[in-house]
């Protein structure tokens, strides 16, 4: 596929003392700019005019820095950054861009863990635990190479393969992660090549995920098992890294949304995040006895939790006529003065552990509301 447009539309946002910086770590020579009007198409084509070998690795860095270029990867390289006058420098830039540039430049080891970090916190599949054991950060990290070898048993026995499994570990602020990447099972993928799709194999990266807080004994997986190989992932670590043999509770309630019904509960907002609006769109209601049988209620305008309980009034299905169903499903849309474009924010939970919120500032704005309003992540949790 032709590149000429991806990296104009990335360079259009680097000035030309940052692309000089960044050839200069490349060892390249500098750009001596003739036409500061064709500053873009001079970028595009000093790299469209470098060895191939270079060609390619500038590429790939340009990839790089647009996958960290965003709310969350740039939250990731304050977190692990210590250094004060770094942040001050990256603060100067007027876009992601370039400070995810000014950061590959400047500590690339601290890029590629801040990638990292921005992969782990924008994942939306986890499953949560609470409840588990406290152990001290430098305890687990000590338990990795024991992790690969129970993962590389477990995977051979439940799935056929695992063999070469290995587990990246990561201690971020207030959290061990685990990144294990079993690469027995190559996938295909299509790709464009020219102007021809082609298919070609590769080996995914990871595809089991473990994130452990120490101070609040809670654990996070995600992985594309079922749900009792997930069930035998959290026992496995529970056993290994933290040296409990009790099993993990199997379907806790991480998320309680019957309080939604309760009739204290409020979408009570603060003024200083600039809430234009925020509603509950859609619930869904199960049988707590029979699954099959569920209603799913959804309005396409509203406000607060108010319409909602109108139109479940309008129904018939409040009170007594619930006696027998759960809330397991909830969707709340959110809308925000401050994020212009990106203000509009859909929040879908569903229990007992799941939401579908990354790591863009205004999902995590929307994000500390569901917990402020007893929904999300109940550190009190209980089995069901």
């Amino acid at each position: 596929m032709p590149q000429d447009f991806f990296h104009q539309e990335f360079l259009r946002n680097v000035d030309l003392d940052l692309f000089n910086q960044y050839l200069q770590f490349r060892k390249l020579p500098i750009l001596q700019l003739s036409d500061q009007n064709e500053l873009v198409n001079q970028m595009v084509e000093y790299v469209d005019n470098v060895p191939l070998d270079q060609h390619d690795a500038i590429l790939t860095d340009f990839i790089s820095a647009r996958e960290l270029a965003s709310d969350g990867g740039i939250k990731a390289v304050y977190e692990l950054n210590h250094s004060d006058e770094f942040i001050e420098k990256m603060a100067t830039f007027g876009n992601h861009i370039c400070r995810a540039l000014y950061c590959l430049i400047e500590k690339p080891d601290l890029f590629g863990d801040a990638l990292t970090l921005k992969q782990l916190v924008n994942t939306t599949n986890f499953y949560t635990r609470n409840g588990l054991k406290k152990v001290e950060a430098n305890e687990v990290l000590a338990k990795q190479s024991q992790l690969e070898l129970e993962l590389s048993a477990f995977l051979q026995k439940a799935e056929g393969r695992g063999k070469s499994c290995s587990a990246d570990a990561y201690h971020f602020r207030d959290r061990v992660c685990f990144i294990a990447h079993p690469e027995d099972h190559p996938r295909s993928y299509l790709f464009y090549e020219g102007q021809k799709l082609n298919r070609k194999v590769h080996h995914p990266s990871f595809d089991v995920i473990f994130v452990y807080y120490p101070e609040e004994g809670r654990i996070e997986l995600t992985t594309r098992m079922g749900y009792k190989k997930r069930q035998q992932l959290f026992n496995l670590f529970n056993r290994i890294v933290l040296n409990d043999p009790s099993p993990v509770p199997a379907n806790q309630q991480v998320l309680r949304l019957d309080k939604i019904l309760h009739s204290e509960f409020k979408l009570i907002t603060e003024p200083e995040d600039q809430v234009d609006s925020v509603y509950l769109s859609q619930i869904r209601l199960d049988n707590k006895y029979n699954r099959k049988k569920r209603f799913i209620v959804q309005i396409d305008d509203g406000k607060g939790i108010e319409s909602m309980l109108e139109e479940l009034k309008y129904r018939n299905l409040l009170g007594t006529n619930l006696e027998y169903y759960t809330v397991a499903q909830a969707t709340f849309k959110f809308q925000f003065k401050q994020f212009g474009r990106n203000n509009r924010v859909t929040a879908q939970l569903t229990a007992p552990d799941r939401d579908t919120l990354n790591e863009t500032a205004s999902n995590q704005l929307a994000k500390k509301y569901i917990g402020k309003w007893g929904l999300l992540h109940d550190a009190d949790s209980t089995t069901d």
